[in-house]
């Protein structure tokens, strides 16, 4: 049985020169934000983080499955398709994460 990823990596890395690719240049953060709001949303059992490039800055925006495979070239419309398939795998959390106190959180 193939084990179920644990982290949901999205590349958010943007190049300091402007005409080569990059995650970020092509959308990556939206896709981020969408991502981090459906896990926690759907309350997904994984993990996850944003990363600073895979090396694939051509075929991005790019997803990493950890431990599985890489989702390259993901639209903002992919999301929904991506969490489906994360929760199928992963399942959900019984116990909701509380949202971390407001003091932490500066003003």
């Amino acid at each position: 049985m193939k084990e179920p990823p644990k982290k949901a990596l999205v590349c958010i890395n943007r190049r300091l020169k402007a005409d080569e690719a990059s995650c970020a240049v092509r959308g990556s953060l939206e896709i981020a934000e969408a991502m981090e709001r459906g896990i926690k949303e759907r309350s997904i059992d994984i993990v996850f983080e944003r990363f600073v490039c895979f090396g694939h800055c051509t075929k991005g925006p790019n997803v990493k499955l950890v431990p599985g495979a890489f989702v390259h070239g993901v639209t903002p419309d992919m999301v929904d398709g991506i969490l489906d398939q994360l929760q199928d795998a992963c399942g959900t959390r019984d116990d909701e994460e509380p949202d971390p106190p407001l003091h932490l959180l500066g003003s």
